[in-house]
């Protein structure tokens, strides 16, 4: 999988902005990581670094906050291989957008999941930076991943279907990452295929099929 990754470097990728930085900053008290900027090499141990400076909180976890337009798909999966070895609550603060891999990569993989009110999800499809197609090994690989943090597979899917490329994107608001069960708060179940609105889509689903 590592060695299918680092083949899709160009993958997922935006026009070069700026690096991702890190910095510390407070959230109701809570002293946290802001990840700002596009996901690039080096990242991985960037974070790791950085989120050594923080305490866990009440619940066990770091808080990460993601503000950023994606990156490659091979870093982003080194920077949430960190995130597994800590334990890290994953949220996008209002006014701010987690989009391409830090959304299909890194917010999912938190522990805990929040978009705040005013944050938005923006979600397309693993694409081919040097053609603009779409990679669909690579859009199995992060569902695979996805459902395994108990986020529902079939909706990553779905997202990537009904955006699949460099010039589309689905966006959500925190209301549609709850009701899609891309959210979870501490001591709540992760949701997978029982989120309110996968459960209704596959309703509607097999009565269309009927």
């Amino acid at each position: 999988m590592l060695r299918f990754l680092a083949a899709l470097a160009f993958v997922l990728c935006t026009l070069p902005v700026q690096a991702m930085q890190f910095s510390l900053v407070t959230l109701a008290g809570q002293r946290a990581v802001l990840a700002q900027g596009e996901i690039r090499p080096g990242d991985a141990r960037r974070l790791a670094a950085a989120l050594k400076r923080v305490r866990p909180d009440r619940f066990g976890t770091r808080n990460l906050l993601l503000n950023s337009p994606g990156g490659t798909v091979v870093d982003a999966w080194d920077m949430a291989n960190v995130l597994d070895q800590v334990g890290v609550t994953t949220i996008v603060p209002a006014g701010a957008v987690c989009a391409s891999a830090c959304a299909s990569v890194l917010f999912v993989a938190g522990k805990y999941r929040l978009v705040l009110a005013g944050g938005r999800l923006a979600i397309h499809s693993c694409y081919d930076a040097r053609n603009g197609g779409k990679v669909e090994e690579c859009d199995a690989a992060l569902s695979i991943r996805a459902a395994q943090r108990g986020v529902s597979g079939y909706a990553l899917m779905a997202f990537q279907e009904l955006a699949p490329g460099p010039n589309s994107i689905v966006v959500l608001s925190a209301k549609d990452a709850a009701c899609y069960g891309l959210m979870r708060t501490p001591g709540e179940p992760a949701a997978g295929d029982n989120a309110p609105c996968i459960k209704a889509a596959l309703r509607a689903a097999r009565a269309k099929a009927r």
